[in-house]
């Protein structure tokens, strides 16, 4: 059984570490360790802490940090998905494995069809979530390094704020293949996804006069949370670590 991993949002060292309510809830209720387990805390800046459960209180846990080591598992591709705001269940499952796929950065977008239309509370809300999906696929995947997460932008707006070596977006009208991929020599791609239903045939039209790449990933319609998974696996394994 592998060791299990906590996310603590603040500075390590060896020594005592006190864990937040959340972490500490996890790792009593859920996983129900006890004292004298080994878990390892990382706090998203690269490195990470083998220790042992010392103490359980109510609300806090406490853990004797012991070793500190190096995790090196990044891609050497930075890889920035743009990914338009879908469905909970779609987006939701689109973060994770895009945290599972080694991917650095991620801009949430408003297109002509997300099916949004909140206020920036709610956008908070939102970001929040996701930010505590990436924090457990983080955790799960044994990264030591957070995807960051960036603020709700529009799609028109991430067109001209959003750069990189190789910029692509998916489209069932493209006329090149995802193969064309495999001729890029960039170590940055940013790629923009569209939610259910892609992207208005004016936001594509807006892409290519912004100078990005269409491509398609074959003859069938993927749904937007497969044509992520597919598309960034592709690129780790063209251009990433795969």
């Amino acid at each position: 059984m592998s060791i299990p991993r906590f996310y603590q949002n603040k500075p390590l060292s060896l020594g005592e570490c006190v864990l937040d309510e959340a972490a500490t809830h996890h790792m009593v209720h859920v996983l129900r360790l006890k004292l004298g387990a080994e878990v390892i805390i990382f706090n998203g800046n690269g490195g990470e802490f083998k220790g042992i459960l010392k103490h359980l209180h109510k609300k806090s846990a406490v853990i004797e940090l012991e070793q500190q080591y190096d995790v090196r598992n990044e891609s050497p591709l930075a890889l920035h998905l743009v990914q338009a705001i879908s469905r909970k269940d779609h987006m939701d499952l689109t973060l994770q494995k895009a945290v599972e796929l080694g991917v650095s950065e991620i801009t949430p977008v408003i297109s002509d069809f997300s099916n949004i239309k909140q206020s920036s509370d709610q956008f908070h809300q939102k970001e929040q979530h996701w930010q505590k999906i990436i924090i457990s696929a983080t955790q799960q995947s044994g990264r030591a390094i957070l995807t960051q997460l960036n603020p709700i932008i529009s799609f028109r707006e991430a067109l001209q704020k959003i750069s990189a070596e190789q910029r692509l977006f998916l489209s069932p009208r493209a006329t090149e293949s995802c193969k064309e991929i495999l001729k890029a020599k960039s170590r940055s791609t940013a790629l923009f996804i569209g939610c259910e239903g892609g992207f208005s045939r004016e936001e594509e039209q807006a892409a290519v006069a912004a100078e990005l790449k269409a491509i398609t990933l074959g003859p069938r319609i993927l749904r937007t949370e497969t044509a992520a998974i597919a598309s960034l696996s592709i690129l780790q394994y063209c251009l990433g670590d795969f």
